[in-house]
């Protein structure tokens, strides 16, 4: 630590990464720096502190909440990638980074790629270097024979092009919408000429209170063309209806909610409900009795994102609509299984998919028949 007196946050995924990784293993700090800077670790007090009177303190991803006793001006995130809360550590060190330095306030990661949305957030700052190294530029470093018969067997692959040579990949294994394409249309999804056509606007809404998500959309013949996509965090289902009228004066709105909404409400007066709330402030509502299973949804959206022969995408977004885009790139299931990743990270995707999906299956279902709008079953 070249600059006296500045505090620095350790990060791991856990106190045993921290320890084995980042302060006593190879490429850690007690063996790559002179002995005249060699600093005093204290596992004990999870504390390192150089002879220039800086010091670091050790903190686990797995304990975010750690970090809001931080109030340094530097911070070493290592393997970032490999965090199950990498939003919540983010987040957290963010309000810790908050001392006035001799020098600048710096955050250092170090991580496998992975195409996480918090990753590509950051890497988007303006203030952000990024770094790309493979693992031939560490050649000197590493074994000859790692080279000949490890490192070889995994040139070419998947596998190799993100571990070897530090690509990340948007390919995501494992991705829930492995339709979607974040290149630009016709070729993807992304579609910068997507405009607003003066017909009705078609909102698709979850009505998580935390947060309230509602993708907005218009009808262009048999394609759904997203105009944007809104979170708003700790809010209800009244204050998404005046959001929604401010934006769109004297238009004709048509909600296409989550049909849990008929039944309950996020926080109403009682004898309200999510639905009735939307009437009254004019909206009409269009909902089937029941939401349709996950996968169901989940086929129908694959489907309008790319299907049909030839190959068509029938899905369109703006880039303005970025909650709903690092959605479709970032969720993917649980290895191995068919069921979407819970951890914390994937859980902020959830509720922005979840309202694309009840409006694609509301008004864009290519997999069961045409309904008729005149029934009081699904007119509200």
């Amino acid at each position: 630590m070249e600059v006296a007196g500045r505090w620095c946050a350790l990060v791991a995924k856990t106190p045993a990464d921290a320890r084995d990784i980042m302060i006593e293993g190879p490429a850690g700090i007690l063996r790559n720096v002179p002995s005249s800077e060699c600093p005093l670790y204290e596992p004990s007090k999870r504390r390192v502190t150089w002879p220039n009177g800086s010091w670091g303190t050790v903190y686990s991803s797995e304990e975010a909440d750690q970090l809001r006793g931080f109030s340094g001006d530097t911070a070493w995130l290592d393997e970032f990638g490999k965090y199950t809360n990498p939003r919540e550590v983010w987040d957290n060190l963010q309000f810790g980074m908050r001392e006035v330095s001799s020098d600048q306030p710096r955050v250092c990661i170090t991580t496998t790629p992975r195409p996480l949305p918090i990753l590509e957030e950051i890497e988007a700052k303006r203030t952000t270097v990024t770094v790309h190294g493979s693992s031939y530029e560490n050649r000197a470093n590493l074994a000859p024979t790692w080279f000949s018969e490890t490192l070889s067997a995994y040139e070419g692959t998947r596998l190799g092009r993100q571990e070897i040579h530090g690509e990340r990949l948007d390919d995501v294994e494992g991705a829930v919408y492995s339709s979607f394409s974040a290149k630009p249309f016709p070729e993807g999804n992304i579609d910068p000429s997507v405009k607003d056509t003066g017909g009705e606007i078609l909102v698709g809404q979850d009505f998580n209170v935390n947060p309230m998500a509602s993708v907005i959309a218009v009808r262009v013949v048999d394609e759904c063309h997203v105009l944007d996509a809104l979170e708003v965090p700790s809010s209800n289902t009244e204050e998404v209806a005046e959001e929604l009228k401010r934006r769109y004066p004297g238009r004709r709105i048509v909600m296409c909610p989550d049909p849990a909404g008929k039944g309950r409400h996020t926080n109403a007066p009682v004898g309200q409900t999510d639905f009735t709330i939307l009437q009254r402030a004019g909206f009409q509502v269009r909902a089937p009795d029941a939401a349709p299973a996950v996968v169901d949804r989940i086929n129908n959206t694959q489907a309008m994102l790319l299907a049909g022969k030839p190959p068509r995408r029938r899905l369109r977004i703006h880039p303005r609509a970025e909650c709903l885009i690092r959605a479709y790139k970032g969720l993917t299931y649980k290895e191995g299984t068919s069921i979407r990743d819970t951890s914390q990270e994937s859980k902020a995707m959830f509720h922005i998919l979840d309202a694309c999906d009840y409006l694609l299956w509301q008004e864009f279902n290519v997999l069961t028949p045409a309904r008729v709008w005149g029934s009081s079953r699904h007119k509200f």
